[in-house]
């Protein structure tokens, strides 16, 4: 799956955050956090870790134009999506 689908799959997700103060794109957060989940990583702290030892790998899928999102960061934003529907489609996906 290339980075393209996964944004085409994440693209329907709400972002809940208030758009003036976004530093971080929603799907540089979650590109980041499923790699650093496949890599191993377990805890919010771990995954800005990993973000800042694969900076220059990741930044061939996302910008990350202002840095690496703090764990504290990561941790409030996916805190606050709903994956329900996310999981659904994934299930369409699978099944199509």
């Amino acid at each position: 799956m290339s980075a393209n689908t996964l944004f085409e799959h994440f693209s329907s997700i709400d972002d809940p955050r208030q758009q003036g103060k976004v530093q971080h794109p929603l799907f540089d957060i979650l590109f980041l956090t499923i790699s650093a989940v496949i890599a191993g990583c377990q805890v919010w702290e771990e995954i800005e870790d990993f973000a800042h030892d694969k900076l220059t790998w990741l930044r061939k899928f996302i910008a990350l134009a202002n840095g690496v999102p703090r764990h504290d960061t990561i941790a409030r934003v996916e805190s606050r999506i709903d994956f329900k529907p996310v999981s659904l489609n994934g299930c369409k996906a699978v099944v199509s």
